[in-house]
């Protein structure tokens, strides 16, 4: 039991999507303060749906389950 919470916490797919979403946090609180501009976080933000949508698009159409 701990060693299947282990290797799903500390999995290579979660590493990335955390990756992303410290990446997009970020962006969010750089354009609070006023460090970037308005679209580059809309860039920022696109780029982060659409890195946590691939996977499960491509785990579609393999026939996989997302």
């Amino acid at each position: 039991m701990i060693t299947k919470a282990f290797n799903t916490f500390f999995s290579a797919t979660n590493r990335i999507s955390y990756r992303r979403l410290l990446c997009w946090g970020t962006g969010t609180g750089l354009l609070l303060v006023g460090r970037v501009d308005a679209e580059t976080w809309l860039y920022l933000s696109l780029a982060f749906i659409a890195g946590e949508a691939a996977p499960k698009m491509m785990s579609a159409l393999k026939g996989g389950n997302a």
